[in-house]
């Protein structure tokens, strides 16, 4: 079922875009990584930008995601300066985000025309996704190694360490896919990237990779997630013509048998509420759950319009039972603050915070915000009158900011709690 067009987004001088690929960013809003951006309602024209980078704070995702801020202000600007159309290539496409500790990598294609893929790398953020550093020489692979099965990119925390890579082939959508794994502190060392293979009669890492999906298969956008003690593999499937997702348990899971769904597909004669015309994209919405699973699928038409992203729910059921975390994660903890001063998700070695962890993180950076630390005058000083009332705002804040996370994480109306 359709929810609503996400794009255009006019008060931030987004007009015709399309992608729209969803990441919890540091802050614990939503970012969403838009592609070829223009300031009109259709393909071309003035204002060509690409990445963009629009935020949102919408969870209630059934009343439809909103946008209430752009990277680099308004109107929204790419995110790093080059010139489209040069000799080398006319424009930079994003593929899938990722956050470890407060770092985002933005993998892009660097494409010459559509579709000749010139390379493929990855950029950086540490300030919440405002500027960008390139990775390096080892973040960069050229457009035809592993045969052109290493263009499109979607990769996925698997809470042991390693990130979870999914690749395929260019915007000619007509590969296979291949899974690596990588350390998560090497993501801008390509030597790193470990290929999951069929050798000798055994599956194994470290063996040539070999393609995972069922023979035939021809794939072009795609979003790899783990959820609800499963993973999720969304894409645009080309030989189909429809947004394609399988689901399996642990990520070596023969990926051919897993159950498969197709919610949202191509005209086929019979129209109806999840028919697009010229779709691709897929992109699972970071806060679904197999109860509500939410995904953002692009349409563009050679006319130039309709060129946009829009969101949709959808039914797709668990290969495995659902298990949900022990404690409150850090990212739900984080995604009810509203201030600039962002709850870690990690530590530093990229773990992520249990509940204890992230409250004694909420408390840390509200002490410090309400200048309880580096003052001449220990607070705890009896005579230190100003100190006193400096903690009791710090108490009060505190207290008001943890009833907040714990009512949005039972599904209370905080403004009834608090009235």
């Amino acid at each position: 079922m359709k929810i609503r067009d996400l794009t255009p987004v006019p008060q931030f001088g987004v007009g015709g875009t399309d992608l729209g690929i969803p990441v919890r960013v540091p802050t614990g809003e939503i970012g969403f990584f838009f592609g070829d951006t223009f300031a009109e309602n259709r393909v071309g024209g003035p204002g060509w930008r690409s990445p963009v980078l629009l935020y949102s704070h919408t969870h209630d995702l059934d009343d439809g995601v909103r946008f209430h801020r752009a990277a680099g202000g308004n109107p929204a600007k790419q995110l790093w300066d080059y010139p489209h159309n040069n000799p080398e290539f006319s424009t930079v496409l994003p593929t899938d985000a990722i956050v470890i500790g407060t770092r985002i990598y933005l993998h892009v294609l660097v494409v010459r025309g559509l579709p000749d893929t010139r390379w493929t790398e990855i950029q950086y953020s540490d300030d919440n996704g405002e500027t960008w550093t390139h990775g390096g020489p080892k973040a960069r692979w050229e457009g035809w190694e592993f045969g052109g099965h290493r263009r499109m990119l979607t990769w996925e925390r698997g809470g042991d360490g390693f990130v979870y890579v999914m690749t395929t082939g260019g915007l000619e959508r007509d590969k296979n896919v291949l899974l690596f794994r990588c350390p998560e502190d090497q993501l801008l060392n390509r030597d790193f990237y470990e290929p999951w293979g069929f050798r000798n009669g055994a599956w194994a890492w470290g063996n040539p990779p070999t393609p995972i999906l069922p023979v035939g298969s021809k794939v072009g956008e795609l979003c790899l997630r783990r959820m609800q003690n499963n993973w999720v593999l969304s894409y645009f499937n080309e030989a189909e013509y429809n947004i394609t997702i399988r689901v399996v348990g642990q990520i070596t899971d023969n990926w051919h048998t897993a159950p498969t769904f197709r919610p949202v597909r191509g005209p086929s004669g019979n129209g109806g509420p999840d028919v697009v015309a010229r779709l691709y994209g897929g992109y699972v919405h970071p806060d679904s759950t197999f109860d509500n699973f939410h995904i953002i699928v692009s349409e563009w038409a050679e006319s130039g319009w309709p060129y946009r992203a829009m969101q949709f729910r959808v039914q797709v059921q668990p290969a495995v039972p659902i298990e949900e975390d022990e404690h409150m994660s850090a990212r739900e903890v984080a995604a009810a603050f509203r201030d600039d001063h962002p709850v870690a998700l990690y530590d530093g070695s990229g773990r992520k915070l249990d509940l204890r962890e992230a409250i004694a993180e909420i408390l840390w950076k509200e002490v410090t915000n309400l200048g309880l630390e580096g003052r001449p005058v220990p607070a705890d000083r009896k005579d230190d009158q100003f100190g006193h009332i400096l903690s009791t705002h710090a108490l009060a804040e505190q207290n008001n900011k943890l009833l907040r996370a714990l009512c949005e994480k039972a599904g209370i109306d905080v403004d009834e709690v608090l009235t």
